[in-house]
């Protein structure tokens, strides 16, 4: 049995009954659905030597507060896509606040920590754990990576916020957080494909232009995120810092787009990818906020110029 999910149920069971008793038929894959009573949601473990990738989301009918003593070496991150996760390290007395879009470093002993969750809040992560074997073959050729460089460094932080570097990261963890649960060793085969493919999308050495101002990173980053939800440019202005003139401004001089084609697109990239794996429009057009697959089929058509 694998170490990370052996851990993983050892947390649970510090954590109360927030989710049901885990269970698969498959070989070092562990699934966990969230007690009815508590809300609704589900978080799957699966790990194939090189990595454990984790995968859950989920909704509170109430505030849930969780404690966990863990004291199992760990290297690995999260990628928090939606929601807001606050967390007190007990040891260190240091409280985290994590507001996504964000990925979120980890390694070392965590020892006792709280996890604080909202309600009425749609959350969702990816997570990647891996022991120093694999670090340290990737070392050699990987180190310009500042992910790498954060588990190399012996005086860096337990845990560590970075900002996302670039959407392509976003679409893929949003890919695998709607894949479908695995019922069958292919369905695991998939998760392994992406997994390691995300995994070698972090470990690129990030190209892009670093002149781009911090509000509209932070900007692009929502968009490419929460392109789920309704967006307007006066609630997006609120959440950056900056007034609703400025934004639109500078999204359009630093992007060569506004903020409504560049979230058309993004919603319209991310159609397509889950229209490629089979999945109903209707389904398709309430992943990227359409209350409406009509609607989402004539908005297709004109971005595509067929229709979906």
């Amino acid at each position: 049995m694998s170490k990370f999910i052996d851990s993983h149920k050892a947390v649970l069971k510090q954590v109360g009954n927030l989710y049901l008793d885990t269970y698969s038929n498959l070989p070092n894959h562990q699934l966990n659905l969230c007690n009815p009573s508590d809300g609704q949601g589900y978080s799957e473990l699966y790990d194939f030597d090189r990595l454990c990738v984790g995968k859950g989301q989920y909704w509170l009918n109430h505030p849930q507060q969780m404690s966990a003593n863990t004291q199992v070496y760990s290297l690995g991150l999260t990628i928090l896509l939606s929601g807001t996760h606050r967390i007190k390290n007990h040891q260190t007395n240091q409280e985290y606040e994590f507001q996504s879009p964000v990925i979120i470093l980890r390694k070392g002993i965590l020892g006792l920590q709280t996890l604080y969750l909202q309600e009425h809040t749609k959350m969702s992560l990816i997570s990647l754990d891996f022991d120093e074997s694999l670090l340290k073959r990737l070392e050699p050729s990987i180190t310009d990576n500042d992910l790498i460089q954060f588990f190399l460094d012996g005086d860096s932080p337990t845990i560590k916020t970075t900002h996302i570097p670039h959407k392509d990261i976003l679409h893929h963890a949003q890919y695998i957080l709607n894949l479908p649960l695995a019922k069958n060793m292919l369905d695991l085969l998939h998760l392994e494909g992406a997994a390691l493919e995300l995994l070698s999308l972090l470990l690129q050495k990030n190209t892009e232009k670093e002149c781009i101002a911090a509000p509209i990173q932070k900007a692009i980053s929502i968009l490419e995120t929460q392109f789920d939800q309704k967006i307007t440019i006066r609630h997006l202005s609120k959440q950056v810092g900056i007034n609703e003139c400025d934004l639109k401004r500078l999204f359009k001089k630093n992007t060569g787009q506004t903020i409504g084609h560049f979230l058309l697109k993004t919603r319209m990239k991310y159609a397509q990818s889950l229209l490629k794996n089979g999945v109903s429009t209707e389904h398709v057009a309430n992943q990227i906020g359409y209350s409406s697959a009509q609607y989402f089929k004539r908005i297709f058509e004109q971005h595509f110029g067929y229709i979906p």
